[in-house]
């Protein structure tokens, strides 16, 4: 099958040969085709779907027109005149002689010569521009290119991408973290053509947007839609039936770009004047005429607006009003994430550099921290059968398919809790192989490491939680009405040779809490989130999986991704006196008493516990905003005290 892009549409040809030629036409509501006739070809429509008015002339000379749908036919003989105007979307099969190229246009909406048109047989295309390096987005973008900020579990470049017809090739101008959004594109989107393009300058003079597109020029000699990473328009991207720019309604032409409308055709074009029109242009055009586009375009002028300083120049540019959200600035992304946010959030938003997404039925996970997805990539295949297969690895992230089924904070029953337990001590800690000559090395490398993860890395957690506080941080507080000692003071008092003697497996899941555990429609448990080591080893702490679950039984992360609903937490400190409070559901407050009494009844040493799930939350504590982040410094203060 071969497809032919048209500007009102698309035609699929089934089967061309040197006796016949069998089509299924496609015509977008609203538009028609040329008006036409033929030397040789004869053709016979059926309609399948759809109403359109057919004009056809008659034997003498006279055009008809006629209203038809499903089920109608019509036959045309050569040199008679005809058109068809699609009223709704239409659906036609055409079947006829083999002189596909024979066409006369007297009258066409896009100004098409006769005959074979060469580019409406190569794939119109997207070219995203997501090169620079999202100034405008302040901290935000430390870790990441704008265009994989997420925005409902999704990056801003899948908005666009969504948006395209299938059947577009994608052009993605790469720059700052280019290869997260290359990888981010193959993983989210397997189902879609790219074409990645290296743009070699994207920060200071002589660069932008119209320096970017201009590295892609070779791969737009065709019509495509252009867009900037970090707007969003409501709809599916109009069709490229002629050159068209979207606009959104503006008191600031100052501000924006901005466009003269007359009979829904842009007439005149200004650059932040404020002589300028009450049309802002929003970052995403169609460009049918792409010659004109790139005689017209100055690149040296790193306004890829430029091309259309000289509107004239277009036989039309239509006008194409939307719904718009400016997404590249602190404030509005933030707005946008509000306005846009249907699904549940994944994850307590961090600042580590970690990202969440879920596409269709992919999970996506993101790290700027290469060794940690490396990582994560060796350790799933260790733990084949616990956790999902990866579907893709990458540098920079890794996906597997959704899993279908409850996180255990979701099933929010006692009862599946209890499974789980018995699960985990049956399946996931397997005992540390034994060095059969030497005990006592493998006793120290256990110690050692747990001393690498438990001390030396709490007191750089720390140290980088307090580089970004107050000096009063440092000192003690009273928590919740209860005095507590400065926070070196109470890690200096821990008894750390205690927390050493831990217990080896070779099997661990390293963030046990119930949000990273799904309970399968299927009534098997699945791990979807592990360590990559544990402080650079492969051996893990059975306690330390203890602790994080008894972290997530004490607080509910599941109602802190939402700060809406009767769940909810709070976090306040000025200067020595500090408060905070989480809700959990009663579920969990019951099984606060189960899981300790199951500890205890297991063997386990509960204080031991308890003092690691205090240095969990402290750990944690520097690696989310700040409010997230004091209620667990403050929620470990409180413990270790």
């Amino acid at each position: 099958m071969k497809t032919i892009y048209k500007p009102w549409g698309k035609e699929e040809w089934l089967e061309l040969n040197d006796r016949y030629c069998y089509k299924r036409i496609y015509i977008n509501a609203g538009t028609k085709t040329s008006y036409q006739y033929h030397h040789y070809k004869k053709e016979t429509n059926y309609i399948i779907k759809g109403s359109a008015e057919v004009w056809l002339e008659n034997d003498d000379g006279v055009v008809e027109k006629h209203a038809m749908s499903e089920g109608d036919f019509f036959t045309i003989d050569p040199p008679k005149k005809h058109r068809v105007i699609a009223l709704t979307d239409v659906i036609l099969q055409e079947v006829s002689t083999p002189e596909v190229d024979d066409v006369i246009r007297i009258e066409d909406d896009s100004n098409r010569s006769d005959g074979k048109i060469e580019h409406e047989h190569v794939r119109p295309a997207l070219c995203i521009l997501t090169a620079g390096l999202g100034k405008r987005m302040g901290g935000l973008c430390s870790h990441i290119n704008k265009g994989l900020l997420p925005l409902n579990n999704k990056a801003l470049i899948s908005q666009l991408i969504d948006k395209s017809p299938k059947d577009y090739e994608i052009v993605v101008a790469l720059g700052h973290k280019g290869e997260m959004v290359k990888e981010y594109c193959e993983a989210a989107h397997s189902d879609r053509s790219f074409i990645f393009v290296d743009v070699d300058k994207y920060e200071g003079s002589g660069t932008g947007p119209a320096y970017s597109i201009s590295k892609c020029k070779e791969h737009l000699q065709r019509p495509f839609v252009w867009a900037v990473a970090d707007t969003i328009i409501s709809g599916d991207f109009p069709s490229l039936e002629t050159d068209w720019l979207s606009l959104y309604p503006t008191d600031i032409p100052e501000l924006y770009s901005t466009a003269e409308v007359e009979e829904e055709n842009v007439v005149s074009f200004k650059n932040k004047d404020k002589d300028g029109y009450k049309y802002a242009f929003v970052g995403v055009a169609g460009v049918y005429d792409y010659s004109t586009f790139w005689q017209e375009i100055d690149v040296s002028s790193g306004e890829i607006v430029s091309a259309y300083y000289n509107i004239d120049r277009y036989k039309k540019v239509k006008a194409q009003f939307v719904d718009w959200y400016d997404a590249g600035t602190i404030d509005n992304y933030i707005k946008a994430q509000k306005d846009f946010q249907t699904a549940p959030n994944y994850s307590i938003p961090k600042t580590n550099g970690e990202f969440l997404y879920k596409v269709k039925d992919l999970f996506i996970k993101l790290s700027s921290d290469k060794s940690f997805i490396e990582g994560r990539g060796a350790r799933a295949k260790n733990l084949e059968g616990l956790c999902p297969p990866l579907l893709y690895e990458g540098k920079n992230l890794y996906s597997y398919k959704w899993i279908k089924g409850r996180t255990l904070y979701d099933c929010d029953d006692t009862h599946v809790w209890e499974d789980f337990l018995s699960f985990a001590m049956e399946h996931m800690w397997k005992p540390a192989p034994r060095n059969v000559e030497n005990i006592l090395f493998t006793k120290q490398y256990f110690e050692n490491i747990c001393s690498k993860f438990y001390k030396h890395k709490t007191l750089e957690r720390l140290q980088l939680f307090l580089s970004n506080r107050e000096e009063s941080y440092k000192n003690a507080h009273t928590v919740n009405g209860r005095p507590c000692s400065p926070i070196e003071e109470l890690i200096n008092n821990l008894d750390m040779d205690k927390l050493y003697q831990g217990l080896p497996t070779k099997l661990f899941h390293g963030d046990l809490q119930f949000d990273n555990v799904i309970y399968g429609n299927d009534k098997k448990f699945y791990l979807i989130d592990w360590r990559q080591n544990f402080a650079g080893g492969d051996i893990g702490d059975v306690y330390y999986d203890l602790a994080k679950m008894y972290g997530g039984i004490l607080m509910s992360y599941s109602s802190m991704k939402e700060k809406s609903g009767w769940l909810s937490w709070s976090c306040s400190c000025s200067g020595e006196e500090a408060s905070f409070e989480h809700e959990r559901t009663p579920s969990l407050e019951r099984f606060e008493k189960f899981y300790e009494d199951w500890l205890v009844s297991n063997g386990f040493d509960l204080d031991k516990v308890k003092t690691l799930t205090a240095l969990i939350f402290l750990n944690m504590a520097p690696l989310h905003e700040k409010e997230f982040g004091d209620l667990c410094f403050f929620k470990s203060k409180l413990m270790l005290s």
